[in-house]
């Protein structure tokens, strides 16, 4: 199958690439080292008056960090606006395949390569040093996984929205940033959803952000509510017909122009 193809020759040609990218693992670690001390400072003395402790904060910032690279640290756009550019995506989008199964595949394949050689490692350097939770549930394992799983399909289609819509703007660099922000500040990643304040935290749970770090990691940590898969699932199924939708517009606004 050709999508099972890309994805090998995705992850084979990250492969190359291993050695350099502990750099990164490393400053991942240090990041979740830097957030641990800050909340290990603000919790002192507060933990009776907060929904976290300090250990649980210990597991939430090292869970987080190993999830980041699976949902987060994709390729800006999944690499579609460099299409654009040098005008390849009039060929791709006329190949008898589906162009979004046809990127997504080869992103997929880089995610997969991360959860092996960058989340797997910087979990471990977590469980020697500051320790790293372990669910005392197996079902806690597969409710998990099933949440990263949604959590990696939102991710990838708010990337391929941000990387199709290059096709009327060309430049997606802001949106990106953009949605990295989002990501970080209302995705739970820096600071857990229940610490904002009472209407931001409320909207912020229903947004697709919580779904690509938030709820993945309350699962890991046993806190979260099984309903929150159905907001997740809900979120991927209309990401993903309306990249379908724009992708549709895309082909004929290429068609339209004589690409």
């Amino acid at each position: 199958m050709v999508y099972w193809h890309l994805f090998r020759k995705s992850f084979a040609c990250n492969m190359q690439y291993r050695l350099s990218h502990l750099i990164n693992n490393a400053a991942s670690a240090i990041f979740g080292f830097v957030y641990i001390a800050i909340w290990t400072g603000v919790l002192t003395g507060k933990e009776q008056k907060s929904p976290y402790s300090i250990l649980d904060m210990t597991y939430y910032m090292g869970a987080s960090q190993c999830i980041l690279w699976m949902t987060v640290f994709l390729t800006a756009g999944l690499g579609i606006q460099l299409g654009v550019r040098n005008g390849a995506i009039s060929i791709e989008l006329a190949r008898p395949v589906s162009y979004y199964f046809y990127v997504v595949s080869q992103e997929a394949g880089r995610i997969a390569y991360n959860a092996l050689f960058r989340s797997l490692p910087i979990g471990l350097i977590f469980s020697l040093t500051v320790g790293f939770y372990v669910p005392s549930h197996w079902t806690t394992l597969g409710y998990s996984l099933l949440s990263l799983l949604l959590a990696i399909g939102i991710s990838l289609n708010i990337f391929y929205l941000i990387g199709i819509s290059s096709c009327w703007t060309t430049e997606i660099s802001w949106a990106h940033f953009i949605i990295l922000t989002l990501m970080f500040s209302l995705g739970g990643q820096m600071v857990p959803l229940t610490f904002l304040p009472e209407f931001l935290s409320q909207l912020a749970k229903w947004l697709p952000f919580a779904g690509v770090v938030y709820y993945p990691v309350l699962f890991f940590l046993e806190k979260a509510d099984h309903s929150v898969l159905l907001l997740q699932a809900g979120w991927l199924l209309v990401l993903f017909f309306t990249n379908h939708w724009i992708t549709a517009a895309a082909r004929q606004k290429v068609e339209i122009q004589g690409g």
